[in-house]
């Protein structure tokens, strides 16, 4: 599914989700009304309110008027418990509390509408990230150097609440199977999203068999094939190396990175080979643009095997 595909679905959820919200309350408004003392309530409280408005528009005094409002609203209460109801079963409850499920606060999208988005993509990409995973519950006592360990997390956590002024937009972790690199990344991710990122999560695998439909395609239907992997604010590429070394591949890498360090976009890496082998697995160019010290952190996390210890 392309970004654009997928932005819209989540709008239009939003918008099904708050259309469904606001017309239970209409179905209960509706049920309510055909109970006479209650018609006759709400009506009441109805009138009053436009006079109190009016009144305060024109400076004159509303206090009786807001006094017999009060009145008719713990009468209308009443009669709403006898029907079975609460007042608040007359109102719409939107899933957001916070944009009342128009996705927007002002003219800026609302926090649900990037959690949305983070969650359609990892739901359409097949990937599991586990959201318990995160720097604060992170137990160092498993690593043979947990000092360490726990001021290289530190040294992370800060990188991810610094990234959109940081000089470092590429992250590579570095090390063997089984040290750690996959809960540090759902780690970053997760806390990545929750700041309101628009996150794209590939195994290496999965992100050559996207290389190789783009390549496979005619041109008509290359379209938006890389909107996710070019466009997202970050993309992480779990396991480089563990892809098939197919013909073309280390080129679609070089032109997927430069074109990501172009655009100011983060790239965040775990990968088991050393940076000899990245240099000799994929090239020179995209090499460089992959382990700049410029614009590039990289983390060599060493340990002995985690699983073997748990």
């Amino acid at each position: 599914m392309k970004n654009k595909q997928i932005k819209n679905k989540v709008l239009n959820d939003i918008k099904r989700s708050k259309l469904q919200a606001e017309a239970v309350a209409n179905n209960n408004l509706e049920k309510a009304m055909q109970d006479d003392k209650f018609k006759n309530l709400y009506l009441q409280i109805k009138s009053l309110n436009f006079s109190i408005a009016k009144k305060e528009f024109l400076n004159q005094p509303t206090s009786q008027d807001k006094n017999a409002l009060s009145k008719l609203k713990k009468e209308i209460e009443q009669v709403l418990k006898t029907l079975g109801m609460k007042k608040e079963d007359l109102k719409p409850n939107y899933s957001c509390k916070k944009c009342n499920d128009t996705a927007l606060i002002g003219t800026d999208f609302c926090e649900c509408f990037y959690k949305k988005i983070n969650q359609e993509i990892i739901n359409n990409l097949g990937v599991n990230v586990d959201k318990s995973h995160t720097f604060e519950n992170a137990k160092f006592d498993l690593f043979d150097n947990p000092e360490a360990i726990q001021k290289m997390y530190e040294k992370l956590q800060s990188w991810c609440e610094g990234l959109e002024k940081s000089k470092y937009k590429n992250l590579l972790l570095c090390g063997d199977t089984g040290v750690g690199k996959t809960y540090l990344v759902e780690s970053i991710c997760n806390n990545l999203i929750q700041k309101n990122n628009v996150v794209n999560y590939y195994t290496a695998f999965a992100l050559n068999d996207l290389f190789l439909k783009y390549r496979s395609s005619f041109y008509e239907d290359r379209v938006g094939v890389l909107d996710g992997v070019l466009e997202s604010d970050v993309l992480i590429i779990d396991d480089l190396g563990s892809e098939p070394n197919m013909k073309n591949t280390e080129e679609y890498f070089y032109l997927l990175f430069n074109e990501r360090l172009s655009k100011n976009k983060s790239t965040i890496i775990t990968t088991n080979l050393s940076l000899e082998q990245l240099l000799a697995r994929y090239g020179e160019r995209t090499f460089s643009r992959l382990c700049n010290k410029a614009n590039s952190l990289m983390i060599k996390i060493q340990n002995k095997d985690l699983r073997l210890k748990r």
